[in-house]
């Protein structure tokens, strides 16, 4: 998609640290530098967010993320890792094109990837008859 920073990434036009491709996905290190070996993982066709995905292509950028997280841990020293996604502008979407961050855990590596959430306001009850499917 013209003016996708994700897309011209795929198509070359901007360069990235590719950490993976394959077919369907790509894996590059994030710019920022808060996190080191912080990764995003792309489907190579743009999508903007999960809500928009299809099966196929969500099952190919998972089984990427499962494969990048499992050599972070198995082959790079880290422990654990992080995954996050934000799909929509109201849960902070920066790049409207579907990605999730990996981001590599280690022991006291100081990283809180949790937010300080707010006590609730539903019961748990209330909730549950919200969003059964």
């Amino acid at each position: 998609m013209k003016g996708c920073i994700f897309c011209q990434i795929i198509n070359g036009e901007l360069p990235c640290f590719k950490i993976y491709e394959d077919g369907h996905t790509l894996a590059f290190l994030d710019i920022g530098k808060e996190v080191d070996g912080h990764t995003i993982v792309i489907p190579k066709t743009h999508i903007v967010n999960i809500l928009d995905c299809d099966d196929e292509t969500l099952g190919h950028v998972m089984s990427a993320v499962k494969r990048i997280a499992n050599h972070y841990v198995d082959h790079c020293s880290y422990t654990a890792v992080n995954l996050l996604n934000a799909s929509g502008t109201d849960a902070e979407q920066s790049v409207p094109h579907l990605h999730f961050h990996i981001i590599p855990r280690k022991s006291d590596d100081g990283i809180h990837a949790w937010p300080d959430l707010k006590e609730r306001e539903n019961t748990l009850d209330d909730m549950y008859r919200l969003l059964k499917i």
